[in-house]
């Protein structure tokens, strides 16, 4: 899964195995192939163009739940992607969740922060100052910790959308973060394009930088259930699954994983999650990791998904940084 070769095999290389379908949650609460990763690869073998599944590729939460499920080694991610810059260059009108003037302006005023370790909140974190204070004392203080002032959440959202990105964004985005040695991203799509412009720095999630805290990990308990954010997890799946197992076994706690390992999504993060939860079908998802446990708490790593557990159950549901101070 790791291998750069595998990553390179596209839509032509799908077999129409069906195991992706086991982890889209689209196909879960559509039932239609239509809308899935396997139909639009088979669409596209048929001889299809862009256009005529245009509704399938806007459809995709772009959750990556199906690549590292995938016995292939397809590049999933990648072509989702690619499919949408290609659709971009045809269509006339964009969808109502698309990003309005994302990445075409360089954000004023920045500054470069000093220390070694940056957390970029983007719009995981957006609006709530006191998780993002919480998060800083934890890892250390502000003396230890820097938040980015630029984040990268408009590069994050077109990236998405699969509109150009001005390299000069990207430069500068790049360049504020350049005497850091560590990044906390909780832009999970934004983990990938991070390891491949900066190599050499390690880029990890909110959620494993707080697990590695031993106080944190001792707040999770076995009527837990924990929820993976999924983008940032499946972009990094060989390490990850190993941190999360881990996780498991030392805490006991349910996590949103299935019995491949791979976290099944909420969806509440997307641009279609954050344009409209229902359309998304967010509550569907939700319910989906939900059926069938037994449980007292939900915590979760991606604040969007906070607010959809709290519509569909009465448990409480707390973000992993306020995880030690519940009763």
């Amino acid at each position: 899964m790791g291998n750069k070769k595998k990553k390179t095999k596209g839509y032509e290389s799908c077999s129409g195995c069906g195991v992706c379908l086991l982890v889209c949650p689209l196909w879960r609460t559509t039932g239609a192939m239509t809308y899935t990763r396997k139909g639009r690869a088979k669409a596209m073998q048929g001889g299809v163009s862009h256009e005529e599944i245009a509704a399938s590729i806007d459809a995709c939460l772009m959750c990556g739940s199906c690549e590292p499920a995938c016995p292939e080694g397809i590049g999933i991610v990648a072509m989702n992607l690619e499919q949408r810059r290609m659709l971009n260059q045809s269509r006339s009108s964009y969808p109502a969740w698309y990003p309005k003037n994302e990445a075409t302006a360089s954000p004023r005023n920045s500054k470069l922060p000093q220390t070694k370790t940056i957390l970029m909140a983007g719009r995981n974190l957006d609006g709530d100052i006191k998780i993002v204070e919480t998060i800083v004392d934890l890892l250390g203080g502000d003396k230890n910790i820097g938040i980015a002032d630029d984040d990268g959440r408009d590069i994050a959202a077109a990236i998405e959308a699969g509109l150009p990105v001005p390299p000069d964004r990207i430069a500068l985005c790049i360049s504020l973060l350049r005497n850091a040695k560590n990044l906390i991203v909780s832009e999970g799509l934004l983990h990938r394009q991070l390891r491949e412009w900066l190599p050499a720095k390690k880029v990890m999630g909110v959620g494993e930088a707080l697990l590695n805290i031993p106080s944190i990990r001792r707040a999770l308990r076995p009527d837990d259930i924990f929820i993976v954010e999924s983008r940032g997890y499946h972009s990094d799946f060989e390490r990850l699954v190993k941190f999360y197992d881990r996780l498991r076994k030392d805490t006991g706690c349910q996590m949103n994983l299935d019995l491949q390992r791979i976290a099944i999504p909420t969806g509440a993060s997307s641009l279609r999650g954050l344009h409209n939860k229902k359309t998304a079908g967010c509550a569907e998802h939700a319910a989906w990791i939900l059926k069938g446990r037994k449980f007292k708490r939900i915590v979760v790593e991606d604040l969007a998904d906070m607010e959809v557990f709290q519509e569909i159950t009465d448990v409480p549901v707390v973000h992993l940084s306020m995880a030690g101070f519940e009763k």
